[in-house]
């Protein structure tokens, strides 16, 4: 692995998780950044003076010009890499894609098509990037070459928090459901926002099987973690409180030696949020194990929190 640490020009974090499939989009903003652009060898200048200066009319591009990520299953992140044909006639044109090990990005190769158009439109695909578990913190270097032209993008990566009081040690961490619905991702329990405003964009989790119970969601760890206390935080706003759509009957568990212990049972629940203080359980999984809402259809939990013992 090169460890070559270096200077990071400026840092825009990007909320992530597993590898997905790229997407591919056509247009983008006069505003967008530029990330740290550097000729190959023998290659004068970048960018689209580089493409000027070889007579290539495909200018190479990517954003945002730097990242942070971590090894948190739920954070994924990722970097948008743009070819824009400046010349008079339609091409085809691609970009090979690298990163320094241990990094893992989701495509090697950006070939597309660039219709001339006037204005130049750049096309772009979103490049998702994954770091393994295990990863030391430093800077690793993103590449996207296309002819002469090369595009560096910094990763910074940064250690998952370590457990000390008041630290949600479920935040980011990979998470599993019995199923889900819609844009209703398991990993929006575990994002940090527990706001109910934003519920309908998408940031809790919300079961896929009307009026079938029991449904489940589990927090993992791939080492094991001492708690004391887990927060489950259910859906309901001023209008329409947790004693109308929150999660009504549910077990809190850990997982400890390959069994379920349950820490937690409540049955009529009318709260938002509920918090079970347990004696200190080492654990690699937590589980909110739900028997029925108060609405009859749906298990709605904007937020799991797990915490160390105080």
């Amino acid at each position: 692995m090169n460890t070559v640490v270096k200077s990071v020009r400026t840092v825009t974090a990007i909320a992530f998780v597993a590898i997905t499939a790229s997407t591919l989009t056509m247009g983008g903003s006069a505003h967008e950044a530029r990330a740290d652009t550097r000729p190959t060898a023998g290659t004068p200048a970048a960018g689209r003076s580089a493409a000027k200066a070889s007579a290539d009319p495909v200018v190479l591009s990517a954003s945002p010009a730097g990242l942070t990520g971590s090894e948190l299953a739920c954070l994924p992140t990722k970097f948008d890499v743009s070819l824009t044909n400046t010349g008079a006639k339609s091409l085809f044109a691609d970009a090979t894609l690298s990163a320094e090990p241990p990094i893992v990005l989701s495509d090697q190769v950006f070939s597309t098509y660039l219709p001339a158009a006037d204005p130049d439109r750049p096309v772009t695909r979103s490049v998702g990037v994954r770091v393994p578990p295990g990863t030391p913190s430093g800077t690793y270097d993103l590449t996207a070459v296309s002819g002469k032209q090369r595009v560096v993008v910094p990763l910074t990566v940064q250690a998952p928090p370590a457990p000390a009081p008041g630290v949600d040690l479920a935040y980011g961490r990979a998470v599993t459901a019995s199923s889900t619905h819609g844009n209703f991702t398991t990993c929006a329990a575990v994002d940090g926002d527990s706001d109910y405003l934003h519920w309908g964009s998408g940031y809790g989790w919300n079961d896929a099987d009307k009026g079938v119970f029991p449904d489940w969601l589990a927090v993992e760890w791939p080492e094991p973690v001492e708690l004391g206390r887990i927060e489950t935080v259910t859906y309901g706003t001023p209008a329409r409180p947790a004693a109308l759509q929150g999660i009504k009957d549910f077990d809190v568990q850990v997982r400890s030696g390959g069994e379920w212990l349950t820490v937690g049972s409540y049955r009529g629940n009318t709260l938002d949020r509920i918090v079970t203080t347990f004696d200190p359980v080492t654990t690699d999984a937590v589980r909110v194990f739900v028997h029925a809402s108060n609405s009859a259809d749906y298990s709605r939990i904007l937020e799991v929190e797990a915490y160390a013992p105080e």
